[in-house]
């Protein structure tokens, strides 16, 4: 019997690389309960996307090949209130990365979650040294359309310690997202105790 594609592979210690719009094949075999997830991938759209640098994209892949992809995107976050009170800061818009894109083939098991915890490190690393980001965004896609119970992907984010924008929407929302929230500051604080002298 032959052994599942990813059997074995820990995520977690993987590469993250940065996916070259002109590479050929890359989602060749990239399964996702979500086929527009895998035409995007294997299509023209990211490409074009990339090179019109209106969003930037990350891959894990191994051996096997595909197992996710990320993209990341400027964005702002606007909510309803000032969050930051306790900091003196009474802004209602902050300046935010978008997780644009996220899908993991579900053989790859614990992919995703290493590219979200890529992702963050990424932005605080490399990109709140140069620029005022304070917040990850992400647009959680919620389908009630299929049959038995509807597709959200809140779940997940939720667990990463992301947090909706507001938590009083209806559900289901009615453009079919609901956006999410994820402070950046514990973690660049923590960053930062670690790279300090």
């Amino acid at each position: 019997m032959p052994y599942p594609k990813f059997s074995g592979i820990d995520f977690s210690k993987h590469d993250v690389i940065e996916f070259n719009p002109d590479q050929p094949d890359v989602g060749k075999g990239f399964r996702c309960g979500r086929g527009e997830f895998v035409s995007y991938i294997k299509g023209e759209k990211i490409r074009n996307e990339l090179r019109s640098s209106t969003s930037k994209c990350w891959l894990l892949s191994c051996r096997d090949g595909l197992a996710a992809y990320v993209t990341l995107l400027a964005d702002k976050l606007t909510m309803g209130t000032p969050i930051l009170i306790d900091e003196d800061v009474r802004y209602t818009t902050f300046p935010a990365v978008k997780v644009g894109w996220l899908a993991a083939d579900p053989r790859a098991k614990g992919s995703g979650s290493r590219l979200m915890e890529w992702a963050m490190e990424y932005v605080v690393l490399e990109l709140v040294p140069r620029l005022g980001i304070r917040f990850l965004t992400v647009d959680a896609l919620y389908d009630a359309d299929l049959p038995g119970q509807p597709y959200d992907a809140s779940g997940f984010y939720y667990k990463l310690g992301f947090r909706f924008t507001n938590p009083d929407e209806e559900n289901p929302p009615s453009d079919g997202f609901r956006t999410m929230y994820f402070d950046l500051m514990p973690l660049i604080q923590q960053i930062n105790q670690v790279t300090q002298p």
